[in-house]
C-alpha cells in the first residue's frame, strides 16, 4: 500500500478535469479557497474547455491529467468536478509515475474509475472528497474532515454514526474500497474492477431510483462482489427517492435481499459522496467498522484522529 505524503501549506496542487466541464465561477471560487489556505495551484492547460458533456475532448483531458501525473512537483491532483468522462480515457492514463511520485488524488463520483485503476495498479490510497468546484461553498463539504484526512500522517478521520443507521451489527476490518455505485458496477469485467474480498465496501449514489439501486446491487451480488466482505458502509443516497408514485421497496429491504447468506456489519447513511457537508474518506486505508458504538475509524501509525 502506498500512502501519499500529507499535504502542507506551500505545496503545489494540480487541478484537472477528466470528466465533465466545470462552471467558471465555481472553479475560480474553489481555486481561490485553496490559495487562501496557503497552497499554490497549477491549472491543467485545457482546464475550462467544453466539448459537449465533456471538459474538452479526450486528448485534451488526457494530456492535462497525464502531465500532472508525470510531474514530481505537485503534491496533489485535485479534480475540478465529476459528471462523466473518466472512463473514456482510463486505458490511456500513464499511472507508472505514481509509484515514484505518489501524490494525493482528491475527488469523488466519476473519479471512482480513476481511483479504482490507481488501486489496482499501485495500491495507492486516494481521497473520496470534495471537488474543486465544491470548495467555494463551505456547506458542500466538511472542512475539518477534509483537512484532517489529506494533511495527516494517519490520513483518515474516525466518524460516528447514529444507531438508527445500523442495518446489521458486528465488527470488521479491512481496506476501505468503493465509490459511486453505478461506476463500481460499470467496472465489473474490466481491468479496473475492484477486488472486494476481505475489504470494507463503501458505496453511495445520486439520482437513481430504488429499482435501479436494486438492479445494481444485484449485479454486484451475481458477480460475487458481496460474498466475502468484512463490512459495508452505505453513503447518503441523494435524490434516490422513487418518482411517479406507486409501490416501492426501501433501501433496507433491498439490501437485506442482496446480503442474504452473509453476516458482516452494515451501516447506512454516512454523509459521504454527493451529500451536502460530505466527509472525506481515504480509500485504500485500513478501516475498522464497529456497531457498538456505531463508527467507522481508521487505525493508523499514530492512532485514530477523532472525527467531526
Amino acid at each position: 500500500m502506498l500512502i501519499p505524503p500529507p499535504l502542507r501549506p506551500g505545496d503545489l496542487i494540480g487541478v484537472a478535469a477528466p470528466a465533465g466541464p466545470v462552471e467558471p465561477v465555481a472553479l475560480e471560487a474553489g481555486i481561490g479557497y485553496l490559495e487562501a489556505c496557503g497552497y499554490r495551484v497549477r491549472r491543467g492547460r485545457h482546464l475550462g474547455r467544453r466539448h459537449g458533456y465533456l471538459a474538452g475532448n479526450d486528448d485534451e483531458r488526457l494530456s492535462d491529467l497525464n502531465g500532472l501525473l508525470a510531474d514530481p512537483e505537485p503534491a496533489a491532483i485535485w479534480f475540478a468536478r465529476g459528471g462523466y468522462g473518466t472512463g473514456r480515457i482510463v486505458e490511456r492514463l500513464e499511472l507508472e509515475p505514481l509509484s515514484r511520485f505518489p501524490k494525493a488524488l482528491i475527488g469523488f463520483s466519476d473519479l471512482t474509475v480513476l481511483q479504482a485503476a490507481v488501486w489496482r495498479r499501485h495500491r495507492l490510497v486516494t481521497y473520496y472528497g470534495p471537488m474543486v468546484a465544491d470548495l467555494g461553498e463551505r456547506a458542500r463539504f466538511d472542512e475539518r474532515s477534509l483537512w484532517e484526512t489529506v494533511s495527516s500522517a494517519c490520513s483518515g478521520s474516525g466518524h460516528a454514526v447514529d444507531r438508527s443507521a445500523v442495518l446489521r451489527r458486528g465488527s470488521g476490518e479491512g481496506p476501505l474500497l468503493g465509490g459511486c455505485l453505478s461506476l463500481l458496477v460499470s467496472l465489473i469485467g474490466t481491468p479496473w474492477e475492484l477486488p472486494t474480498e476481505d475489504a470494507i465496501l463503501f458505496w453511495e449514489e445520486v439520482n437513481e431510483e430504488p429499482f435501479r439501486i436494486d438492479r445494481m446491487l444485484g449485479h454486484l451480488r451475481h458477480a460475487g462482489k458481496l460474498d466475502r466482505l468484512r463490512g459495508m458502509v452505505v453513503g447518503r443516497l441523494v435524490g434516490c427517492e422513487p418518482r411517479g408514485g406507486g409501490d416501492c421497496l426501501g433501501i433496507r429491504e433491498i439490501l437485506l435481499r442482496h446480503l442474504e447468506g452473509t453476516d458482516y456489519p452494515v451501516i447506512l447513511d454516512l454523509p459521504a459522496g454527493h451529500a451536502a457537508a460530505k466527509i472525506t474518506l481515504p480509500l485504500g486505508r485500513t478501516a475498522r467498522l464497529e456497531t457498538e458504538p456505531p463508527r467507522l475509524r481508521f487505525p493508523g501509525p499514530t492512532g485514530v484522529i477523532s472525527g467531526p
